[in-house]
């Protein structure tokens, strides 16, 4: 690509154009501290959708002072990755159709029979495709036409089609997809937009909330680094908090919260305030307007944009990006937390409408990843040394049901189970009305799948449940319970309720405590209902007295501590297989791992030596909710 090469952005700007040169943009992009970012994306074939990404965010963002930018509809795409297989016949087309409903893998089809040879070692991956049709590479050019390519943006992602070309037929599917970045709202900050404002060097992260929130957090830091910031929580030019908006008064909290940075603020304003996750997604603009000093509101959905959302302050805007959008993925794999065990998404969004819960309004749809990119990102886990994958989604039962043909969270487990290098699987959140039990017979099956259930049950009262709008009842959560330990016996079972459901009544209440004895959960998180924006149990009349709900929650956290202990005991005298993971905080001179049924262990160890390693530890004291032991040589 041509150094001098110029872009005209107005496709994606209704009308406002702006040119920049690659040379200017650079310049730019080094002032910002930005520069190694954009070098990689150039030199590298796998990134260079990100240059033309950020590229096309300034153009965006580029609108007169103070203009909200209208969304609905507005998204374009810009561009399109593409799995395919190319075949002789219509015959073979078909035959490859029926083989993906049935469950095979387009990867590995593509490796089989693909008569494409410049992407059937890739597994059938043809890459990112852009429009204008002439922007791609050569190599693309002579082997797609026109037609083809412009085909490609027509079809909706997530789903496969056949058509007819000069060089046989193709089967393929949108992998993925990159629209033009859209913000709801955006205003010049200080200075003249379009002038880099100041040179950002540190970055601090502050995470809140479930292990979505963490995982998002991986994500946004390795944005963060990717613009060449480096860690500092003392002195951070930019501080991100990701918040949680699931516990009551989460939007106070948050306030509070940024009280002291806002003040550092106050006295160095090239310093960057950033509030991500799903408070920020529920509240918007109102946070920009109550605190002025914030630079970026930015979404669930966002998380791997946050860099090029960064650009645009960097260049004097203030912005809220919380629209609904496709979530596109990763160009930078996520700067883990753990060198142990790393959390991966497969499902983002719930479509369910619990009439307690915000998740759906905050996270949105549900969109699934391909399994060959799930797979993809499991090995290279697996090349950098992890044990452990933990699989992520909001309802993780869901997974592949927006994916035409369908595919099922089960199919997914033994397409990955082979991955070598991985030596444990875990998954959450499973949900009742989708939990099956093939799932539970695949789990028996397949050895790296830890025998570790979190199935939240919320309420035994079915009246509650209905309430709720859970889509199962008491009955069916105990026949689940059961199928599990017929099949697993030793399998541990976490789960979720909820005390003081509006209109809970004490017989409910007890309801609930009796399916807890009856179920001896290991363990149970346990939350008193508050009512939550945009939900309709929060409308209700017949809200239940504070003093009620916290006298629920003290007697089921009774319950469970009780059951915990219970569950416990028998490990005491077992050689239990542990997974090495850090230094024991709670005990000087003692490491903490995890068990197959996700059990802490904590016992006598070196963490220099034992980090990532497993080993076999003789339980020794059983607590509620943590096993001691002695390691075995």
């Amino acid at each position: 690509m041509r150094m001098d090469k110029s872009y005209d952005f107005n496709r994606s700007t209704k009308g406002f154009i702006i040119q920049i040169t690659w040379k200017n943009y650079l310049y730019a992009c080094k002032k910002a501290s930005i520069g190694r970012r954009c070098r990689e994306a150039f030199c590298s074939k796998q990134n260079t959708p990100l240059l033309k990404r950020i590229k096309v965010t300034m153009g965006v963002l580029a609108q007169p002072e103070n203009q909200k930018v209208p969304i609905q509809g507005t998204e374009k795409k810009v561009a399109v990755r593409i799995r395919q297989i190319l075949v002789e016949t219509e015959q073979m087309a078909d035959y490859c159709l029926n083989e993906i409903k049935k469950g095979t893998s387009m990867e590995d089809l593509a490796r089989l029979i693909s008569k494409d040879h410049s992407s059937k070692d890739k597994g059938g991956d043809l890459g990112w495709i852009f429009l204008p049709y002439e922007e791609n590479p050569t190599t693309l050019l002579a082997v797609k036409d026109r037609t083809v390519v412009e085909q490609f943006f027509v079809q909706p992602p997530r789903t496969v089609h056949k058509m007819r070309t000069t060089t046989g037929w193709l089967v393929y599917r949108v992998e993925d997809i990159q629209y033009s970045l859209q913000v709801s709202f955006l205003r010049e900050r200080f200075g003249k937009a379009g002038e880099v404002q100041g040179i950002a060097r540190t970055y601090y992260i502050e995470t809140l909330g479930c292990q979505m929130n963490k995982a998002d957090s991986e994500r946004m830091e390795s944005e963060l680094r990717g613009l060449g910031l480096r860690w500092d929580p003392i002195n951070a030019d930019v501080y991100l908090i990701n918040t949680c908006s699931i516990r009551e008064h989460a939007e106070q909290k948050l306030y509070s919260h940024l009280g002291s940075f806002i003040k550092k603020k106050r006295s160095n304003p090239r310093m960057t305030i950033i509030v991500a996750g799903c408070v920020a997604q529920q509240e918007g603009e109102k946070l920009i307007r109550r605190l002025p000093e914030v630079d970026l509101v930015v979404g669930p959905q966002y998380a791997n944009r946050l860099g090029d959302l960064l650009v645009s302050v960097w260049n004097g805007y203030q912005l809220v990006a919380t629209e609904p959008t496709h979530i596109m993925e990763d160009l930078f794999q996520p700067h883990r937390e753990s060198s142990v065990t790393a959390w991966v998404n497969i499902i983002y969004g719930c479509n369910e409408n619990c009439t307690y819960c915000v998740v759906p309004f905050v996270r949105g749809r549900e969109q699934s990843r391909s399994k060959e990119a799930i797979k993809e990102e499991i090995r290279h886990l697996a090349s950098l040394g992890y044990k452990e994958v933990v699989l992520l989604g909001q309802n993780i039962d869901a997974y592949g049901r927006d994916w035409r043909p369908r595919e099922n969270f089960t199919n997914l487990l033994y397409y990955i189970h082979d991955v070598e290098g991985i030596e444990r699987f875990r998954f959450t959140t499973s949900h009742p009305r989708y939990f099956t039990e093939r799932l539970i017979k695949a789990c028996a099956e397949l050895k790296k799948v830890c025998e570790n259930f979190h199935i939240p049950f919320q309420s035994g009262n079915n009246q509650v449940l209905k309430n709720m709008a859970r889509g199962y009842t008491a009955e069916r959560y105990l026949q689940i319970v059961e199928n599990i330990r017929k099949y697993i016996p030793d399998a541990s079972i976490t789960a979720d309720a909820i005390v003081g459901f509006p209109g809970e009544t004490e017989e409910q209440f007890e309801d609930t405590l009796r399916l807890m004895e009856r179920v001896k959960f290991d363990q149970v998180h346990t939350a008193a209902y508050s009512p939550r924006p945009n939900t309709s149990a929060a409308k209700r009349e017949d809200q239940i007295e504070e003093s009620i709900k916290l006298d629920r929650l003290r007697r089921i956290n009774r319950r469970n501590e009780l059951d915990a202990y219970l569950r416990s005991q028998r490990y005491l005298g077992r050689i239990e297989e542990v997974l090495v993971e850090k230094e024991s905080e709670k005990f000087p001179g003692q490491v903490t791992g995890r068990t197959r049924t996700n059990k802490v262990v904590y016992f006598q160890g070196n963490i220099e030596s034992q980090r990532g390693k497993l080993v076999q530890v003789m339980i020794t004291e059983a607590r509620a909710f943590c096993l001691l032991g002695k390691q075995l040589h």
